[in-house]
């Protein structure tokens, strides 16, 4: 199960809100009520099997600083991202999954990037493991997440930074 940090909408001064990612292939957004002391469920949406596996998100969470946007990933490959936003009657609404997936990558770990009110940006820190994926000698995945010199982004951990228009979803 993985937990983001409370966040706070900037159309809701007065509200936070806290994501949960489970192994059920759940996310889940939560708001406190201070008068029952509990979380109550303000939304929930399916995306991926339930049970741990490699390849379905929820094993990684990160928030957009501001509040708009929520990626959760998986552990090898899969990536989707939330726009998160306000009806016209205020209340939270989430958008349809958006796909960043990365073939034959393995993910250390996934950030949301403070870029002010510029469109939402996530840094995910990444294995390329494409080399040692075709190497029958294994030579390859024993050199995997260690930086070799002559050779950029050959089984090195890099960063990847996403940028999502909240304009055009």
């Amino acid at each position: 199960m993985s937990c983001g940090p409370f966040f706070l909408l900037t159309s809701s001064p007065f509200s936070d809100f806290a994501i949960v990612g489970s192994d059920s292939g759940r996310i889940v957004i939560l708001d406190y009520d201070p008068r029952t002391s509990s979380f109550v469920k303000i939304h929930q949406e399916t995306y991926g099997k339930s049970g741990t596996r490699r390849i379905v998100p929820g094993q990684f969470l990160a928030t957009d600083p501001k509040g708009r946007a929520v990626m959760t990933a998986a552990v090898e490959k899969s990536k989707l991202v939330y726009i998160l936003n306000r009806d016209a009657s205020a209340n939270l609404t989430i958008s349809s999954p958006l796909e960043a997936h990365r073939n034959a990558s393995l993910v250390h770990h996934i950030v949301g990037v403070d870029v002010g009110f510029e469109n939402p940006m996530f840094a995910a820190l990444e294995v390329d493991y494409s080399e040692a994926d075709q190497d029958p000698t294994g030579e390859a995945a024993s050199n995997a997440g260690k930086a070799r010199l002559n050779t950029v982004f050959s089984s090195a951990k890099f960063d990847t930074y996403t940028v999502f228009d909240l304009l055009r979803t």
